[in-house]
């Protein structure tokens, strides 16, 4: 599933790519891919508001300089949908020649995952904060793990002074 495809320098021309590199950009096949200009696969513009083609010819210099480069990267389908991306490029000598292979993964999926965790987290320690009773979550030696917000204002100490201790510790002061 994984697009796979080669750029040659100077120019960074694609000269190659699976057929998986077709369906990822939505072009009709290998041919029909290999036409399309770098920039032409990227937004104007990265999430962290640097031009594309500015980053990526700092992304392939590094290839080339350190052997290869891992990085997430924003792409661009033939149709304009823009999709996240892991991207990892190679060098590598064949006949002579020196050029990349670009392997690169879709990650919406993982993204939009991590975006439900992160979510469903926030959502359970609000409501675990909005319990009026303390609770407090232990492991089976009795250290810490979380305490709601009714628990650290009862204790009047700092989250950080309570998860990770014993509770025998921060309750009673004892060993």
């Amino acid at each position: 599933r994984d697009a796979i495809m080669t750029l040659e320098p100077p120019l960074w021309t694609f000269t190659s790519g699976n057929q998986a590199t077709a369906d990822m950009f939505g072009a009709k096949n290998e041919e029909e891919f290999i036409n399309f200009a770098l920039w032409q696969v990227s937004p104007e513009l990265q999430p962290d508001g640097r031009h594309s083609g500015q980053k990526a010819k700092e992304m392939l210099e590094k290839a080339m300089r350190n052997g290869s480069n891992f990085f997430e990267w924003t792409h661009r389908r033939i149709d304009g949908e823009e999709f996240p991306a892991d991207v990892l490029l190679t060098r590598l000598e064949h006949a002579g020649k020196t050029f990349l292979q670009a392997t690169i993964r879709d990650i919406t999926e993982r993204n939009r995952a991590e975006k439900a965790l992160q979510d469903a987290s926030k959502n359970w320690q609000t409501t675990f904060d909005a319990i009026s009773d303390i609770v407090v979550l232990l492991t089976p030696d009795h250290e810490i793990i979380e305490i709601n917000k009714a628990g650290i204002e009862n204790l009047n100490k700092k989250r950080e002074e309570i998860v990770g201790q014993k509770c025998f510790h921060v309750v009673h002061g004892t060993d």
